[in-house]
């Protein structure tokens, strides 16, 4: 969330923005002073070319994995005009809700190639590598997290479908899409989770590869492709 301050009547915002400096506008979601605060329907939706005088790139915030574009911004006494503003006064919400609902899916979509690629390498452990007597695929234990992950990805699909199924037919998708993107974030967080655990000491390196996955989207190469790189 911005951090706000106020000194000698000029404003000034803090807010920390992904591939800002990649980006050449801006949509800020901006509060009139005479709206109530906090209310739905009191927030403008703000056009605005940058750079500008009034938007400051302070720095670009290192991650883990480096500096991708996380720019910290401070907004100080930035100027726009009422032709800027976008869906007319009051619409900031209601245009970030169109935009983001489908834009969940996306995220739900590129997180189901993740959980499959860790489930394909989750059940080529299992069948390759032989411990105590017997390969991992043989193990009850091995076996209940290679069924429960195959069954949370057959949940995941259909969730997403059924969203987009009603995003298409312009039905309201504001609950379904909330329930599919918090049911699929950690679904992928317990499968690659039980990967892990199936891959023992490899773990750490089983890791790897939802790294490049993660900065490429979806990932490139066949998951059978993406497993190589851990043998």
């Amino acid at each position: 969330m911005p951090k706000k301050t106020v000194t000698n009547g000029s404003s000034t915002s803090q807010v920390f923005i992904s591939n800002a400096r990649r980006s050449q506008f801006a949509i800020l979601i901006a509060e009139p002073s005479e709206c109530s605060r906090g209310l739905v329907g009191s927030h403008d939706g703000v056009h605005r070319d940058i750079p500008s005088q009034g938007w400051n790139d302070v720095r670009e915030v290192e991650t883990m994995h480096g500096s991708t574009g996380h720019s910290e911004i401070v907004i100080e006494d930035l100027r726009v005009k009422d032709t800027q503003i976008l869906g007319g006064r009051g619409n900031g919400h209601r245009l970030g809700q169109a935009r983001l609902g489908p834009a969940r899916l996306a995220h739900c979509m590129r997180w189901i190639a993740q959980a499959e690629t860790a489930l394909d390498m989750m059940v080529d452990r299992s069948i390759n590598r032989y411990s105590h007597g017997s390969t991992l695929a043989e193990k009850q234990g091995v076996q209940w997290m290679i069924a429960d992950s195959a069954m949370e990805l057959y949940q995941c699909k259909l969730m997403v479908l059924h969203t987009a199924y009603k995003i298409d037919r312009g039905d309201d998708f504001r609950t379904e899409v909330s329930m599919t993107k918090h049911f699929v974030a950690n679904s992928l967080n317990r499968i690659i989770d039980r990967a892990i655990q199936v891959h023992g000491a490899l773990g750490i390196q089983l890791i790897r590869p939802w790294r490049q996955c993660s900065n490429t989207r979806a990932g490139r190469g066949s998951p059978t492709e993406r497993t190589k790189s851990i043998k």
